[in-house]
């Protein structure tokens, strides 16, 4: 074989280690050397659900909120109401970030004291909101039943929704910690945009 060649064959095959090293799969996912991304298991899934049991809460509350204040928006209970919101969002996007960036960075989240007292923060501001909404809806009739007919997240203890955010977050960092890099960076943006709360303006 011609010696220039060779070193075409030998350049080649080093760009392709490269790439997929580097972590290429996200822009050329068809090639050979890209694996596929594991579909999430059944305790992940479980655990999201769990998790977004709060949000989803908080957001039915919100809608019936924006509701009962229409055209009264600068009323002071209207106000808290929302800033009570967006601290609750504040605090859960910035426990989901804590996960997300374990799952891409491969930390050990399990001995993580950021993770748990983020967890604390984010079900107290969770759990206030709720409280409040709670107030404020239950003097509009069907309100209690329409947003808070199962066992409300508002009226369960604190610990049990740290709890919650702690375990469930475990479960789904330990489906993904051994992902490859790509892998793992797709997954946590997956998981971003799955349980990051919305703004009060971008809620209906």
């Amino acid at each position: 074989m011609c010696p220039k060649i060779r070193i075409s064959v030998l350049s080649l095959l080093i760009v392709v280690t490269a790439l997929s090293l580097t972590g290429c799969c996200g822009v050329f996912s068809s090639m050979p050397w890209c694996p596929d991304v594991p579909e999430p298991t059944d305790a992940e899934i479980a655990a999201r659900i769990e998790i977004k049991k709060n949000r989803e809460l908080a957001e039915a509350a919100v809608s019936e909120i924006k509701e009962k204040f229409k055209g009264k928006e600068t009323k002071t209970s209207y106000v808290t109401a929302k800033d009570l919101y967006i601290k609750a969002m504040s605090e859960n996007n910035a426990w989901l970030s804590v996960l997300a960036s374990s799952i891409e960075n491969n930390e050990n989240l399990e001995k993580a004291d950021s993770f748990k007292k983020q967890s604390k923060i984010a079900a107290d501001t969770a759990g206030s909101f709720l409280a409040y909404g709670r107030e404020l809806l239950i003097s509009k009739p069907g309100a209690e039943k329409a947003v808070f007919a199962t066992k409300s997240l508002a009226l369960a203890p604190i610990a049990d929704l740290i709890t919650a955010l702690v375990a469930n977050g475990i479960t789904i960092w330990k489906a993904n910690m051994a992902q490859r890099a790509q892998a793992r960076r797709d997954r946590a943006d997956n998981i971003r945009k799955d349980l990051s709360w919305k703004t009060w303006k971008q809620i209906e």
